[in-house]
């Protein structure tokens, strides 16, 4: 019996064909078909929603598959994206609002500022299933900060203040879930641990202390394995299971490691400078190749945007965005120029004129990172080294150059030595470039994408709050709905709020004062289903209060406008003590030469 081939096929064909067919179906034609009709809208959103939304093609899940939504408590969630999933159709919506926001030239983000405490932040690191930020600081101590609210919820003091367990200043640090491990003086390596037995939340207590006998420049954590390096051929892997952590091997590497390294489940990958990148193998300490960015061949670049002119009053508007509440919350309404749309372009850079240019010496390669079969690698000349099968690549030449690839960006080098940092997430790639940071999309295979047709937006957005503050940044990282990194700008100094918080409105006024603080660039699309359009400017409809004294202070958006920083300093008027400064990178990350070495512990920038 022929078939009528302008009937629906819902009256024609059998259930188990129509969910075949579904399967390789985009999202979005679902959409239309449960609108085409009563029966579609049965088949695909009653009788076989599940079925239908539970398939891989249309919800990302772990590999092998999930019967519940249990997974999405380790989802990396600045907003709390994923809480209150109902059904694998909701998850699917939300997945594909997320990614579609993400793929955006201008996606609409929303930002917020968290100062912790009087003391720049140098490292930090997210656990969101617990909610907190674990950091360490300039001045030394280690702080465990409340992601939602701002609060402060247990510290170690500076080695500076203690003659007890406290933190050296500049201390890297490393963590996974609920393990925090950080360096201390002597090249040796502590560790901490959260949820013991009466303990409160974000409490830590030392599990063990790791020594070496020679001088250690890095560490990284992951896989329940701490992987640390020596500038003197020594490398060691350590079984974190284990109480007290059991080192599991000791492996001879090539000499003048610096301190960048990363590692995969069963390989480690150690950054040497200008020889390139060493891979070892964890167990057995067998070097296993190396990558050598210098002999990729395929090259791509990005120029940068333009720059803004930022008057000298941005950077009090944004000390004002921190100073009004001591509570974490975002610091205006959604907007969509917060990240600036760049182009990845085909072909090299036009290399620098100066011959004495730090672009024409043998490039120096520095942070390196792993994700899945992708490694990427950055250089002081700003080269972004792209290779989307690591494992391939380190076999010979052709499987480098058939999995590589480089983007080259304008770089005088000068933040290398003290940021250099990079982040990978989501077939996305985080870096830094003369004060700006870059997120590249790539393609589903982890290669650059069609640069003519990108299906994913690649932007950039400014590390610091005005010109005249930024410096490097030490550390940067992406998760599944957030941009987070070291943020330069002002803030309030009070010595007298707990845990060396900022102030409430009305308090008697601080010191305004450069600071690091965290940012957040959130891009999780707003759920509530409120009506009306999006606007690309803050809102103005932010409602004045008045303090105890009976004085106006302005709404939260009202600082941004010059008659709201005129106003603020008229509040603050003599007792402001505006903290004159140079703003020099050596204010930021000055420390004498014998700590210089060990202030350059730069594990990975791993998730």
């Amino acid at each position: 019996m022929a078939i009528d081939t302008l009937a629906d096929p819902l009256t024609v064909l059998p259930p188990e064909i129509i969910l075949q067919i579904l399967e390789f179906t985009p999202v979005s034609a679902l959409g239309s078909l449960t609108a085409a009709s009563k029966a579609w809208h049965e088949f695909i959103d009653v009788t076989h929603q599940e079925v239908i939304y539970t398939a891989e093609s249309k919800t990302p899940q772990p590999p092998g598959g999930a019967r519940d939504f249990s997974f999405l408590s380790d989802s990396h969630s600045f907003a709390k994206y994923y809480d209150g999933i109902k059904s694998w159709k909701d998850l699917c919506k939300r997945q594909t609002m997320l990614a579609h926001n993400w793929a955006e030239p201008r996606p609409l983000s929303q930002e917020s500022v968290l100062q912790i405490g009087n003391d720049p932040v140098w490292r930090f690191r997210a656990d969101f299933k617990r909610r907190f930020f674990v950091s360490s600081s300039h001045a030394g101590g280690l702080n465990v900060t409340d992601m939602d609210t701002g609060e402060i919820l247990w510290q170690l003091p500076s080695v500076l203040d203690t003659d007890g367990d406290g933190v050296r200043p500049y201390a890297h640090l490393e963590y996974q879930d609920g393990m925090v491990v950080f360096d201390s003086v002597g090249d040796s390596i502590e560790v901490w641990q959260a949820d013991q037995p009466g303990t409160k939340r974000g409490e830590f207590q030392r599990i063990g202390i790791l020594y070496h006998g020679c001088q250690t420049r890095g560490f990284q954590l992951s896989y329940w394995t701490l992987c640390v390096v020596s500038n003197e051929g020594k490398g060691f892997v350590y079984d974190m299971t284990q109480r007290p952590p059991q080192l599991k091997t000791e492996l001879q590497i090539e000499c003048d490691g610096i301190g960048h390294l990363d590692q995969s489940e069963d390989i480690v990958i150690y950054s040497m400078g200008k020889k390139g990148y060493f891979a070892y193998d964890k167990e057995s300490g067998a070097c296993l190749g190396t990558l050598q960015p210098s002999q990729v061949t395929e090259k791509y670049h990005i120029c940068p945007p333009p720059a803004n002119s930022i008057s000298a009053g941005a950077a009090l508007a944004g000390a004002a965005r921190l100073g009004p509440t001591h509570r974490f919350s975002p610091t205006g309404s959604p907007r969509k120029d917060c990240l600036v749309p760049i182009e990845v372009a085909k072909g090299p850079l036009s290399p620098p004129e100066d011959p004495e240019h730090v672009w024409h010496g043998q490039d120096d390669w520095g942070a390196g990172m792993l994700h899945g079969n992708l490694f990427v690698g950055f250089s002081r000349a700003g080269r972004v080294f792209i290779c989307s099968n690591f494992r391939k690549a380190l076999q010979d030449r052709a499987g480098l150059e058939a999995n590589s690839s480089i983007i080259e960006c304008e770089s005088d080098g000068s933040s290398f030595d003290l940021g250099g940092w990079l982040s990978i997430r989501n077939h996305r790639v985080m870096f830094e470039i003369q004060d700006r940071i870059y997120v590249v999309a790539l393609d589903d295979n982890d290669r650059i994408q069609n640069v003519d047709k990108p299906p994913r937006a690649s932007y950039s957005l400014l590390t610091s709050s005005a010109p005249q503050l930024a410096v490097p940044i030490s550390y940067m990282a992406l998760s599944d709905d957030a941009i987070m990194s070291t943020y330069t700008t002002l803030g309030w100094r009070d010595s007298n709020a707990p845990g060396g918080q900022p102030p409430q409105q009305g308090a008697n006024p601080p010191r305004v004062f450069p600071t690091k603080a965290i940012r957040i660039v959130s891009l999780a699309p707003d759920l509530s289903n409120k009506s009306g359009p999006t606007s690309t400017k803050p809102s103005t409809e932010e409602v004045d209060v008045e303090d105890d004294s009976g004085r106006t202070i302005p709404g939260e958006d009202a600082w941004r406008t010059q008659a709201g920083l005129l106003q603020l300093l008229s509040m603050l008027g003599d007792q402001a003590g505006f903290e004159e400064t140079d703003l020099e990178e050596d204010e930021w990350e000055s420390v004498d030469e014998g700590d210089e070495e060990e202030s350059e512990v730069n594990g990975d920038q791993g998730a």
